[in-house]
């Protein structure tokens, strides 16, 4: 396979050898894919600053068994906004590391580059709610990927009273009557918020109330299961 373009989301960059970059791309055509990107660290490469954390590029690049190796490079999306602030870009940072942690290599998922692009021009903008927007697209994105929590009733035996547990081993909550392990407690109300968020366009996450209490334990809800799912088996 000859040189390959595409449009790409920068998930992670580590520093390799004197100059270089190695770089994990998500991209809309080729999905989640590694590159070398050869002198990019000197000060005078065309490719200083392209590789920023986060930013949306064009790439040229030779497609690789295991890493493939970038010809160039160009910036479209800097998101200066978002990047300056610090709660903002710390719940986009979050975001990105879910998808470097869950997608697969090589394997397109346009609904969720789509989704993942709407989130950060989101957040570029201003007009939502951080906390809301990052619960809202993280439960999104892993239904998308397969993972998608059962919220509005019991796993096990259906049952919609509240309260419930949280139990990230069941991918969902648990009555009390079904619950034989440790979970987090979480209320029907805010169980209910959470399935709202599946449900509801990212771009009516404001529609949604929460208390700080509710957000607390959501963000432990939410970010304890996108862990056991890194953990693997």
């Amino acid at each position: 396979m000859g040189l390959l373009r595409a449009d790409g989301f920068v998930l992670r960059i580590r520093d390799f050898a004197e100059s270089d970059l190695i770089v994990t791309l998500f991209t809309e055509q080729w999905g989640k894919r590694t590159a070398i990107a050869k002198r990019a660290r000197r000060l005078n490469s065309r490719l200083g600053g392209v590789f920023d954390l986060l930013n949306r590029v064009e790439v040229v690049f030779y497609p690789k068994s295991r890493l493939d190796l970038v010809s160039q490079g160009a910036l479209l999306q800097g998101f200066p906004h978002l990047k300056g602030d610090l709660n903002v870009v710390a719940a986009a940072l979050l975001v990105g590391r879910l998808l470097d942690r869950l997608l697969p290599f090589h394997q397109p998922e346009e609904r969720v580059y789509s989704l993942f692009g709407r989130f950060l021009n989101l957040l570029e903008a201003g007009d939502h709610s951080v906390d809301r927007l990052r619960l809202s697209v993280t439960l999104k994105l892993l239904a998308f990927l397969g993972h998608r929590p059962r919220l509005a009733g019991c796993v096990r035996c259906g049952s919609e009273s509240g309260p419930f547990l949280f139990a990230s081993e069941c991918g969902g909550v648990l009555c009390r009557a079904c619950a034989q392990r440790e979970g987090i407690k979480i209320s029907r109300g805010l169980a209910l918020s959470l399935d709202a968020f599946l449900r509801l366009p990212l771009e009516r996450v404001n529609v949604i109330h929460l208390c700080p209490e509710d957000i607390r334990v959501a963000v432990k809800v939410v970010d304890g299961y996108v862990d056991h799912l890194a953990s693997g088996p």
